[in-house]
C-alpha cells in the first residue's frame, strides 16, 4: 500500500477528542487538499439537515433515552472503522501509516466522545460493518482507498440522516462536528487515490445506515 510523497493536510477532530493532528507526512497525494477537504465537506454534508434540525429552542441539553439508543449504534458504527483501518496497517507501508493510525484513533476518539456524553460503553464495534469491509481493507492500495472512501461517506450519510431524529441539542451539534470531518475525511481518501472528478469530490450518493435503535 504506497502511494508518491504526498503533502501534509490538517484534519482536526471536534472536540472531546484525542490529540490526532494530521499536519505531517504522509497524508494526501496533492498539494491544497487541505483546502479542498474543507470546501467539500461543505457540500458533502447536507446543510439542510443541520440547519433544519438546530431548533426548536426548547430541545433537551442532553441526550434523550430515544438518543441514547441511536447514538449506541453510532458508536459501533465508530468503533467498526477504527477496527478496519487498524487492520490495514498491517499491508501499511511508511507513506501512508501515519494517516491510517490516525484515521483509526479519529473514530475511536468520536466513539469514545458519544461514550462520554451518553454512559454507554464503547467497547463493541459492529461486527457486520467490520465483516463486510475487512477483505478491501486489508488487500491492494486501490481496494483500500475505495473501500475506505466509501466508508467515509456511508458514515457521513448516517449522520446526517439520524440529525432529525435526534431529540436533544447535544446529540445534534456532536453528530454535525463528527459528520464534517468524516467527508473531510472521505475527500482526503478520494484525493489520495488519484479521483479528481468533481462529483465525486462534492457530493455523496452513499445511503446510510438504517439505525432504528431498537437494537441498542
Amino acid at each position: 500500500m504506497t502511494r508518491k510523497d504526498p503533502s501534509p493536510v490538517d484534519l482536526e477532530i471536534p472536540e472531546p477528542a484525542a490529540d490526532t493532528s494530521m499536519s505531517r507526512r504522509g497524508l494526501v497525494a496533492r498539494a491544497g487538499a487541505a483546502g479542498l477537504a474543507g470546501l467539500a465537506a461543505a457540500f458533502v454534508v447536507d446543510r439542510s439537515a443541520l440547519v433544519s434540525a438546530a431548533g426548536p429552542d426548547d430541545r433537551p441539553g442532553v441526550p434523550t433515552a430515544s438518543d441514547q439508543e441511536l447514538l449506541g449504534q453510532v458508536i459501533g458504527l465508530e468503533l467498526a472503522a477504527s477496527q478496519l483501518y487498524e487492520a490495514a496497517l498491517e499491508n501499511a507501508t511508511a507513506d501512508v501509516e501515519l494517516a491510517i493510525g490516525v484515521l483509526a484513533n479519529n473514530h475511536r476518539a468520536y466513539a469514545q466522545a458519544i461514550a462520554g456524553a451518553t454512559g454507554i460503553s464503547a467497547g463493541a464495534a459492529d461486527e457486520t460493518i467490520v465483516e463486510d469491509n475487512l477483505a478491501a481493507f486489508t488487500g491492494s492500495a486501490d481496494e483500500f482507498f475505495e473501500a475506505a472512501h466509501s466508508l467515509e461517506q456511508t458514515a457521513v450519510a448516517t449522520h446526517t440522516s439520524l440529525i432529525e431524529q435526534y431529540e436533544s441539542s447535544h446529540a445534534i451539534s456532536l453528530t454535525a462536528s463528527i459528520a464534517v470531518v468524516e467527508a473531510r475525511h472521505a475527500t482526503v481518501l478520494a484525493e489520495y487515490s488519484g479521483i479528481d472528478d468533481l462529483d465525486v469530490l462534492f457530493s455523496n450518493d452513499a445511503s446510510p445506515l438504517q439505525l432504528s435503535g431498537d437494537d441498542a
